[in-house]
């Protein structure tokens, strides 16, 4: 070897030793705001977020180096209000669909498929659909303006208008919280995810409640502030999550998380990523 190739292979290899022969790229933080008070969705812990949520964010970094995903956990109010500003980037909370945030915002795929059920006192007034809460003039714990839950009963009293629901707003308030008041006895029914109910049911409060038959099937959404940076993330995540739906890893994590497998029940094809289009 000559020695000009001789000096100058020891130079690349001194450069590269130094990390200063190639160039590299920072990885994008993506911060993420998480609300405290469900845990099987999402939960805060020594090892970052935990739940179905927690689990999906940390399979997601995992998978898409080219990003870090930094999660804080604050008030289901303080989500929507620093994704709106552009504090935060993701909403890992189990939005559904509504028009008015997938106009605000950048929406994903739907990221799994929940069972939506009432809750209510056992030997006490019961319901199996939207409709027998409206014909009983059943008294319905109150739900946030910011859940997801409140568009659903909106929505019902919208197609309704003759068989309306009492629905009523409420600040943040926790499931466990929630099912105590209809356990308690000062609401009749409360309408929840199968989960919700599930991680209470062996508790003294929750031995005192049941749940109907499945109502129907909500898809949650991942939502993004809108920004050029976001929406070039949001499509990275379609592509990650239609691969994490495809090769059954959505249905994994919610056998592991949710207490039963939704996408096997009646309609689960159909609802699954309903509103993704619109």
């Amino acid at each position: 070897m000559k020695l000009k190739n001789i000096i100058l292979t020891f130079a690349v290899t001194g450069l590269a030793s130094l990390g200063l022969a190639t160039t590299s790229h920072a990885a994008t933080t993506v911060t993420v705001a998480a609300p405290n008070g469900n845990s099987a969705y999402v939960t805060n812990t020594d090892k970052g977020p935990g739940g179905y949520l927690g689990a999906l964010i940390k399979k997601i970094d995992q998978d898409l180096p080219q990003y870090k995903f930094k999660t804080t956990f604050t008030s289901q109010n303080a989500v929507f209000a620093g994704l709106q500003s552009g504090k935060y980037d993701v909403a890992l909370n189990n939005s559904w669909y509504n028009k008015e945030r997938f106009a605000n915002y950048y929406h994903t795929r739907a990221i799994g498929l929940d069972d939506l059920r009432l809750v209510y006192r056992k030997g006490g007034k019961s319901a199996n659909s939207l409709a027998e809460v409206a014909k009983k003039n059943l008294k319905l714990v109150p739900v946030s303006t910011d859940d997801a839950r409140y568009s659903v009963i909106e929505n019902y009293n919208k197609s309704h208008p003759k068989n309306k629901i009492n629905l009523k707003a409420i600040g943040d308030q926790s499931s466990a919280d929630a099912l105590k008041e209809v356990a308690d006895g000062q609401y009749d029914v409360a309408i929840y995810p199968y989960p919700s109910y599930k991680q209470i049911a062996n508790t003294a409060e929750g031995k005192k409640l049941t749940v109907s038959k499945s109502i129907g099937q909500e898809s949650p959404y991942l939502l993004l502030h809108k920004s050029a940076k976001n929406k070039r993330l949001t499509e990275v995540l379609n592509k990650e999550i239609k691969k994490l739906y495809e090769d059954g890893y959505l249905q994994k994590l919610t056998k592991k998380y949710l207490y039963e497998d939704t996408f096997k029940l009646p309609g689960a094809k159909k609802n699954y990523n309903a509103e993704f289009n619109k």
